[in-house]
């Protein structure tokens, strides 16, 4: 299993998830949290998303499954692995990371036996453009809950008049939610259905800051009704939401059939780029020649995708 992974795994993942894990562990090592219910309630909720973020996916389900007993064994290693880290933390948060790895893994193994589908039944309702397929797709109850999660945080930032912790939430969370949603990939044929390149720019654009505009309406309206006198800073996150979102539909045609990750690190990079750019005035032109540059490498793959019939996805 360890072979399998670590020939599965491309090299920048370790990288960069080795340079994360050294940072926790050094913080980790030196910071004295008490063990309270709120740290407690945090230790758990990252002890699960680190589960799942590094050990459970579909592919790897599947074959622990065809191990039978053998694969409860692997599983159990896995989040012994993912729990190991909060040791430097405190014995208790351990203890409580052990004891929640022990509910996770019961619960997998009881959904394995009744046949249940680890992922959501459910199907919330769409606010969404309809021709806009990837607000419908994989992310459409993932969006419902950010766009949930969102409201609650603002709701209690609001009531105690904390600005930076509403701002704070109201960019993260866009972020994360537009770009769960931009990462993933259509086929070739429905890219194709497009007559020219200019006609399917214009469309994904629009589609774009559509949908946009209706993830943020609302908590955008919240922060302006609560913090009238920080209009600015709230219109300024919002225009920063909408570059992002426009430019994830410029990348992630420039990265077709790449690698999430890798197209996820060149986002992060541009964007740190472009900010330091921006920040400055005489950095400005050249972020418009980075921008510039960018749509003309988007244009050559737009021209690719729609024009040959070799590319496979």
């Amino acid at each position: 299993m360890l072979r399998r992974a670590f020939r599965e795994i491309p090299l920048p993942y370790y990288l960069f998830f080795g340079a994360g894990l050294w940072v926790f562990l050094y913080n980790a090592a030196h910071a004295a949290i008490p063990f309270t219910p709120r740290y407690a309630a945090a230790a758990a909720c990252a002890y699960v998303a680190l589960y799942v973020g590094f050990f459970r996916n579909q592919k790897r389900a599947l074959f622990l499954r065809q191990l039978g007993s053998a694969g409860a064994l692997f599983s159990a290693m896995d989040m012994l692995a993912c729990a190991l880290p909060f040791l430097l933390v405190g014995i208790f948060f351990f203890l409580l990371t052990l004891a929640v790895g022990a509910l996770c893994l019961m619960g997998e193994r009881l959904m394995a036996k009744c046949g249940a589908r680890s992922a959501l039944p459910w199907v919330m309702p769409s606010v969404f453009l309809k021709p806009s397929y990837l607000w419908h797709s994989q992310s459409r109850p993932y969006l419902t809950l950010y766009w949930i999660f969102l409201g609650v945080v603002l709701f209690f930032a609001c009531k105690h008049a904390n600005f930076n912790l509403a701002i704070v939430a109201f960019c993260s969370v866009s972020a994360i939610a537009i770009t769960s949603v931009m990462l993933q990939q259509e086929s070739i044929s429905f890219i194709r259905q497009y007559c020219n390149i200019r006609h399917f720019t214009a469309s994904m654009l629009l589609e774009a800051c559509a949908n946009t505009t209706l993830f943020l309406l609302a908590p955008a309206a919240c922060l302006l009704a609560a913090f009238p006198l920080l209009w600015k800073a709230t219109a300024l996150a919002t225009l920063a939401i909408y570059y992002l979102s426009a430019n994830l539909q410029l990348i992630r045609v420039l990265f077709w059939g790449v690698s999430p990750f890798i197209t996820l690190l060149f986002v992060g990079i541009f964007l740190y780029v472009q900010g330091i750019l921006i920040y400055s005035a005489y950095g400005i032109p050249v972020a418009l020649l980075f921008q510039y540059l960018l749509y003309k490498k988007y244009y050559s793959s737009a021209k690719r995708l729609l024009c040959h019939a070799n590319v496979e996805r």
